[in-house]
C-alpha cells in the first residue's frame, strides 16, 4: 500500500515520469507542510528503483529491498539534505571551518558535500534520490552552487526539491526543475486512507476534518487523538486574543515572534488556528444579512495568510506576526452560559 494518501494525479504523473525512458532530472514539489509533498518524492524513488517486473500500474510493488528500506528511511541511496552540517566539506586547506548542526540554511559546504558525493555510483539503487527539504532554505551561493548539477546530473541521480515557498528559490533553481503542486486533499479521501490503514472510523472522520486538507497532520492527529484537542484550546486561545485591546494582541504576537525562533511548527498551527477561529467567523457571518458582517473575517483571513508568507519569505517574523494581529478586527464574545449561571449562585 502507497504512503500517499490522495493525490492520485500527482501519482500518475509519476508513475508515468518513472517509466519514461528519460525521466526528468529535478522535480520540485510546492506544498504545505503536511500535504504529502515529501511522501510524494520518496514514492517517486520507490518508482525508479522497485525491483517488481514489468513495473505495475498500481506502482510500486512495497515488498521489494529498494521498496522497504525507502519505506523505513533505511535506503542508502537516498539522501535527505536539510540545515544542519549533514555533508559538510570544508574548502581545501580550510581548517577553520567549524560545525553548525543548529544551523537554519543549507549551506556551500553541504552543497560541495552533495557534490561530491552524486559523482559516485550509488552503492546499491539505480537511481539515487536526493530529497532537499526544505529547499528554500537554500542560501543563495548554496544556490547557485547547485545550479550546474542540476542542470547536468550524473545519469544515476534525481534531485527532488520541497518547499512550502517556491518563490523563495531563486529562478534558475526553479526552471531546472519538474514543478509539481501538492494540493490539499478533501477530507472524505482523508478519511477513507487513514480508514485503509487501520484506523477507527469516527477518529479518522474526526482526524479529516480538523486537518485542513493536510494528510500528514490527519495522520498524526490519528496517531495521538489528543493534538485534536489542542487545537481545541488554541481555537480558544484565538477567541481571547481576538477580544483583547492593543498591548494584550501586542504581547501574543511576541510570544508567537519567540516560538518561531525555537520552534516553527509551534507557529505554523497557531497560523492553522487563527485561519480556523475566523473561517468559523466567516461562516457564521453568511448566515446573515447583507456583506458587512462578512467583513472583518475575510480581512482577517488575508492577514493570516500574508503572515505566512511574510514567514516563509524570511521576513523578520516579530513585525510579520505584529501586523497581522494587529490587523484583525476586534471580537465580541459571547458570554459563557456556565459563568453567567456561576455569577448569581
Amino acid at each position: 500500500m502507497s504512503a500517499v494518501i490522495g493525490h492520485e494525479a500527482i501519482v500518475r504523473e509519476l508513475q508515468s515520469l518513472a517509466a519514461s525512458e528519460d525521466p526528468p532530472h529535478a522535480l520540485l514539489f510546492a506544498g504545505a507542510e503536511g500535504s504529502g509533498r515529501s511522501l510524494l518524492a520518496l514514492e517517486y524513488a520507490r518508482l525508479l528503483n522497485c525491483e517488481a517486473a514489468p513495473p505495475s500500474p498500481a506502482g510500486p510493488c512495497g515488498v521489494c529491498r529498494p521498496c522497504r528500506l525507502i519505506a523505513e528511511g533505511a535506503h542508502p541511496d537516498v539522501i535527505h539534505l536539510g540545515p544542519g552540517d549533514t555533508l559538510c566539506r570544508p574548502q581545501p586547506g580550510e581548517s577553520s571551518h567549524e560545525k553548525h548542526p543548529d544551523s537554519r540554511d543549507i549551506r556551500i559546504c553541504q552543497v560541495r558535500g552533495l557534490i561530491d558525493l552524486v559523482a559516485r555510483f550509488p552503492f546499491e539503487a539505480r537511481t539515487r534520490m536526493v530529497l532537499i527539504e526544505p529547499a528554500d532554505r537554500l542560501g543563495r551561493e548554496a544556490a547557485h552552487t547547485i545550479l550546474k548539477t542540476l542542470e547536468e546530473p550524473p545519469g544515476h541521480t534525481v534531485f527532488c526539491l520541497v518547499t512550502a515557498a517556491p518563490e523563495v528559490i531563486i529562478e534558475t533553481v526553479r526552471s531546472r526543475c519538474r514543478r509539481v503542486d501538492v494540493r490539499l486533499v478533501p477530507p472524505a479521501e482523508i478519511a477513507s486512507g487513514l480508514v485503509a490503514r487501520g484506523v477507527d472510523p469516527a477518529i479518522a472522520a474526526r482526524a479529516a476534518a480538523e486537518c485542513r486538507g493536510l494528510p500528514g497532520r490527519a495522520i498524526a492527529f490519528a496517531a495521538d487523538p489528543a493534538l485534536m484537542g489542542d487545537r481545541d484550546r488554541l481555537r480558544a486561545r484565538c477567541s481571547q486574543v481576538a477580544a483583547s485591546r492593543v498591548p494584550a494582541r501586542l504581547a501574543h504576537a511576541g510570544e508567537l515572534a519567540e516560538a518561531w525562533r525555537r520552534d516553527r511548527s509551534v507557529v505554523l498551527r497557531a497560523l492553522d488556528a487563527w485561519e480556523a477561529f475566523w473561517e468559523e467567523r466567516l461562516r457564521a457571518a453568511a448566515g446573515e444579512s447583507g456583506a458587512s458582517s462578512a467583513a472583518g473575517p475575510v480581512v482577517a483571513l488575508r492577514a493570516v495568510s500574508q503572515a505566512r508568507a511574510d514567514l516563509q519569505a524570511q521576513v523578520q517574523a516579530r513585525p510579520a506576526l505584529e501586523l497581522m494581529i494587529l490587523t484583525f478586527p476586534p471580537v465580541t464574545l459571547e458570554p459563557d452560559p456556565e459563568e453567567e449561571l456561576s455569577r448569581y449562585a
